[in-house]
């Protein structure tokens, strides 16, 4: 055994080190290395005019309506008006500057432009308000592409002599309004909402819209201003680029995350194939390989519990799960001003909740924000750190839930993981160590944490925004592959959470341990998906929180001691370990170990 580790150290050290190494590299020039590529510029969009069939039901004298739609990656200039689309002058803004958009232009379009567009009919003369009098009434529309939303410094305005009144979308929450280049302040507007109707509105000192619901951004919007005492009247029409659930659109956004679980899948398989070669060569492990890699008939052995903590803790992850990724699509709202640290990728713009792990991986951006911006950053930083701690990594992220579920794919399917010990851990540290010093310092030197993140394939994808991928779409597949083997593989290396649980003496929730109970069986140590030893080693503090512990309460599940361990919230214990429900739940595995021992008797004696 002896020279089997010195072997394995010989080989396993140098190859995290190794890894270490590579991962840096990697991570400057990961904008190159393109796992799966969409479209991030307007060159994969096509355009269009047409009149729109509701034309025919209008009157000569309709005030009509000129707007964008979007199917898949086709773009189409609509008119309701007695004047045709055709008639209509486009324009596109590019990085340099406005371009007049024609036919050739349109059918292929230019990979500079910046995904605004804004399209006006000529004047026209109709009697709006039945006085006998005709006013002057001026048509627009505009658009921004997703890639557009919310990603650009500045946000995307034209010339205001091409069009005096225009709609600008800022922060993927707000809409404001210009007229003649400045803001259409404390002024009276015709809001019209293809969700919610016709109002009438009053903008703020900054031209605002204050209370616009994003259902009603995204459905479609409408602002009518009359200038000059009424004289003359112009209207805009603005229309996002939206991600409807479950269109031939999502369906295409999830195609890389598809790949990337294909992938993994063929990964996975390798792996248990390379393993059973290897164990069946070795004339000790092969005598057992059966029953201890469990490639046979017999599998993971688990009991059935009641609705519980644990049960609990499924379902906050899985309502955590649709609420970031879909609660702004859904709600009509987010909340934007506050960010918790979690790995909830920020391309998803329909996000309940922002997330601060773009600010901290982006450190040298605190430079461009206000002071009260910078305030309220720290201190929702501050407050999630000491009401929720690393409680947010077993409870509430996204790439949790992910990991979860691969964990519980292979207990399914009874196959057996990694042999977990503290070698095990102590190598995956370099690694940690490594994603830490790139999440915090990588923008400093000219790099984006970004485009190695595994989590850029989950949350955008999953809420339907196509997302291309770079070096994080081929970490996303080591994640799965690992996370399949080892529990919670990647909050081993987790940068953000270790952040997190530096906080681990000042959070609300911590994990109690009564010594005199404890027996020191390890239970809690092979339970606990972070490799925390002191759990069970310690024998005099009753506070056993570490700066790794999850808080995912798998020790005080698996412990058989009453009272041994708990978990509390600012004092009170609120989840202790019981050995009514330890036993409770493992009845039917008491059975099936049995089996198991006498199956294995028969075999030693067929062995002899």
């Amino acid at each position: 055994m002896k020279k089997n580790d010195l072997t394995m150290k010989k080989i396993f050290t140098p190859a995290v080190l190794l890894v270490c190494v590579v991962l840096t590299l990697l991570s400057f020039s990961a904008y190159n290395l393109v796992f799966y590529q969409f479209s991030t510029d307007a060159s994969g969009y096509t355009m269009t005019t047409a009149v729109s069939a509701e034309a025919e039901a209008k009157q000569a004298n309709t005030t009509g309506r000129l707007y964008f739609s979007y199917d898949n990656n086709q773009v189409t200039l609509n008119t309701v008006s007695n004047q045709d689309a055709a008639a209509a002058m486009i324009y596109a803004l590019s990085v340099n500057g406005v371009t007049e958009m024609t036919a050739d232009n349109m059918a292929v379009m230019s990979p500079d432009y910046l995904g605004s567009f804004i399209a006006t009919l000529p004047q026209q003369s109709t009697d709006l308000d039945g006085d006998g009098t005709a006013e002057a009434l001026y048509l627009a529309a505009k658009t921004d592409m997703e890639f557009t939303q919310g990603y650009m410094p500045n946000p995307p305005t034209f010339d205001h002599e091409l069009f005096p009144l225009e709609i600008i979308f800022t922060d993927r929450t707000t809409v404001s309004v210009q007229f003649d280049g400045e803001p259409l302040a404390d002024q009276a507007v015709t809001l019209t909402s293809q969700r919610s109707g016709t109002s009438q509105v009053t903008t703020n000192s900054e031209g605002v819209i204050e209370g616009l619901s994003l259902l009603d951004i995204r459905s479609g919007i409408t602002v009518t201003y009359a200038a000059d005492n009424g004289d003359n009247v112009y209207q805009m029409s603005y229309q996002v680029e939206e991600n409807t659930l479950f269109s031939n659109r999502y369906l295409a956004a999830l195609t890389p995350f598809m790949i990337i679980v294909l992938l993994s899948a063929v990964g996975i398989i390798l792996c248990l194939w390379l393993r059973r070669r290897i164990v069946t060569k070795d004339p000790v492990m092969g005598r057992f390989a059966n029953e201890r890699m469990s490639l046979g008939p017999v599998g993971t052995m688990k009991g059935q519990r009641k609705f519980g903590f644990m049960t609990i803790r499924w379902i906050t992850m899985i309502v955590s799960f649709f609420a970031l990724i879909y609660g702004g699509k859904l709600l009509g709202q987010w909340v934007g001003n506050i960010e918790i640290p979690i790995f909830a990728c920020p391309i998803n713009q329909d996000q309940l909740i922002a997330s601060s792990c773009y600010t901290l991986a982006h450190l040298n951006s605190l430079v461009n924000m206000s002071w009260a911006e910078i305030g309220v950053f720290l201190a929702s930083l501050l407050i999630s750190i000491v009401v929720l701690g690393r409680f947010i990594c077993g409870f509430l992220c996204p790439m949790g839930l992910i990991q979860d579920l691969t964990h519980e794919t292979r207990q399914g399917l009874k196959i057996e993981g990694l042999s977990l010990n503290e070698k095990l851990y102590s190598r995956l540290k370099p690694i940690k160590w490594t994603l830490l010093l790139l999440f915090l310092g990588l923008s400093f030197v000219g790099g984006n944490f970004c485009d190695i993140c595994p989590a850029i394939t989950v949350s955008p994808a999953f809420a339907g925004f196509k997302v291309s991928l770079f070096l994080g779409g081929f970490f996303m597949i080591i994640v799965l592959i690992g996370s399949f083997f080892k529990r919670r593989f990647f909050c081993n290396i987790c940068p953000l959470g270790y952040l997190i649980g530096l906080g681990h003496k000042i959070s609300l929730f911590r994990i109690k341990k009564d010594c005199q109970a404890c027996t020191e069986c390890g239970a809690c140590y092979e339970a606990c998906p972070m490799g925390i030893k002191t759990i069970y080693t310690e024998r005099e503090k009753t506070d056993v929180t570490t700066v790794d512990c999850i808080m995912c309460g798998e020790c005080i599940d698996k412990c058989p001691e009453n009272k041994a361990l708990s978990m509390s919230f600012g004092g009170l214990k609120f989840y202790r370990a019981s050995r009514k429900t330890f036993m409770s739940g493992h009845k039917k595995t008491e059975k099936k170990l049995k089996r198991f021992i006498k199956k294995r008797e028969k075999n030693e004696s067929d062995q002899e």
